[in-house]
């Protein structure tokens, strides 16, 4: 983390470099210092490739489409029709933001590709770009991808989803508000500043209110959703006399309808889900203490390469167009590309450090990830609670995904609710909200968003105020954690 740390903040340095250098560096030292064999670490390593496939292919397929819809114009259009719901252009920044970053996310599309494009066209910066199209969905993230986060964490702890997930959209109502209160930092300042904040920080409410309500009283796969849709159609009914349906912008948002129709069946419709969740599933086993489950017909890169060509054909693109479009996203993506499956790597070479041949043996004095928790845990007493939160916030800065953090710390938090004499599904949320948050100072997520809004080789630049951001954001939940407990 340190390592990363210098290389972001001091150096400046891109995500390539970083995914490279960590890489190496966790080889190093789980096979020199932490005594675990090299094979086994390589192995490792080449699970968290594999592991991350699925990711790999939305970065390609959404980095494509955005090109595409850049290229036509088509996300100029979509995003002036947003302005005009929403008034002004802080409000069609906000509705971007929060509304469409976190519905997608929500709906299973992971948002990079999506929001950072929009909010560069609508005049921010490349780097402000990429780090609020993290920003606006961070604080609720526990909760999106159709309640997957929550599923996988409740099935390491053993407790309930939906007490999970209550205990977790509390808590993601206090992170999305940290989090909106971010947004200013990275957006144009005109004048009215108090009352942007003000603004802001009521459009955070919204989001993570409506998640809370329909967690508590519905179901955590659909609260993500709802947050996002929820200050959507605020914005959209506030402007609809201002908005024009015409069939140029109708035609333009063809790929995101087919897109929502299209998960929204997926997870919601029961016989559908269990079709393409459960039975059209293919799992491989490349370490025998780790199943590698592939659902391509569950996973949103299918249907974002679909969203290509529906788009492409939509807007009737011309042969010659599409072979730029085709060369430009590749162009762009590969760096992004190589970078995620090499940190996938970096985070399961990390999670499988102390086992010894061929995985049969488990010390946990030579594992990381037991080191980091149990030691954190002795160190601080009473007040662990505190850090629970920024424990989940360094498990996602290492791997780069917040699940990934889960499965490193989220057994362990069960064991010091014992120890402790507290709630074992606050802690657990509490770990999970963290991750959640750390996925603003993931080196894994901002090479996902850069490529979108010409901001390859910014990474560092990003990290440099992000890492801060994330840490101040962890600790203040775990104040908050401790003083409920």
């Amino acid at each position: 983390m340190i390592l990363l740390g210098i290389l972001a903040v001091g150096f400046k340095r891109p995500a390539l470099e970083l995914s490279i250098w960590g890489s190496l560096y966790a080889l190093g030292l789980v096979t020199v210092v932490f005594g675990t064999p090299i094979h086994v670490a390589l192995l490792s390593g080449l699970d968290g490739i594999l592991t991350t496939l699925p990711l790999l292919l939305v970065i390609l397929s959404g980095i494509l489409l955005s090109v595409l819809l850049t290229t036509t114009g088509s996300l100029a259009r979509i995003v002036t029709w947003f302005k005009e719901a929403a008034g002004d252009v802080f409000g069609g920044h906000l509705l971007i933001t929060l509304g469409v970053g976190n519905f997608m996310e929500g709906a299973g599309v992971i948002a990079e590709p999506v929001v950072a494009p929009m909010l560069h066209a609508a005049g921010v910066s490349p780097m402000g770009s990429a780090a609020l199209s993290i920003i606006g969905y961070a604080g609720l993230m526990t909760l999106e991808m159709a309640g997957i986060i929550v599923t996988v964490l409740s099935l390491v702890t053993g407790i309930p989803v939906h007490d999970l997930g209550v205990a977790s959209a509390w808590l993601s109502v206090a992170a999305t508000l940290l989090m909106a209160g971010c947004i200013p930092i990275y957006l144009p300042r005109p004048s009215g500043g108090m009352r942007r904040l003000v603004v802001v920080l009521s459009c955070g409410l919204l989001v993570g209110m409506a998640a809370l309500v329909t967690a508590t009283y519905i179901g955590v796969s659909i609260s993500g959703i709802v947050g996002g849709l929820a200050l959507i159609l605020v914005f959209m009914l506030r402007g609809f006399g201002r908005l024009k349906f015409n069939r140029i912008v109708m035609r333009d948002l063809v790929p995101f309808m087919f897109l929502l129709g299209i998960l929204l069946a997926v997870n919601m419709i029961p016989w559908v889900r269990n079709l393409t969740f459960h039975r059209l599933a293919v799992t491989v086993e490349l370490i025998p203490v780790h199943a590698i489950t592939f659902r391509p017909l569950f996973s949103a890169y299918l249907y974002l390469f679909s969203a290509f060509i529906l788009s492409a054909w939509v807007l009737k693109v011309p042969y010659l167009q599409l072979q730029t479009v085709l060369k430009t996203g590749f162009s762009r993506g590969w760096r992004a590309f190589i970078a995620m499956g090499l940190f996938g790597a970096m985070g399961q070479i990390l999670a499988y450090s102390g086992y010894g041949e061929n995985f049969a043996v488990f010390n946990e004095a030579q594992s990381i990830p037991w080191i980091l928790s149990k030691g954190l845990e002795a160190y601080t007493g009473t007040f662990y609670p505190v850090f629970v939160p920024f424990l989940g916030w360094v498990g996602t800065f290492l791997t780069g995904y917040g699940v990934a953090s889960l499965m490193l710390f989220g057994k362990l938090q069960v064991q010091a609710a014992g120890i402790l004499g507290v709630s074992s599904t606050w802690l657990a949320a509490g770990l999970a909200v963290g991750a959640s948050l750390g996925s603003i100072s993931s080196p894994f997520k901002i090479a996902l968003a850069t490529p979108m809004c010409n901001a390859v080789g910014l990474e560092g630049a990003i990290l440099r105020l992000t890492i801060p951001l994330g840490i101040a954001s962890s600790l203040l939940i775990g104040l908050l954690l401790w003083g409920f407990l």
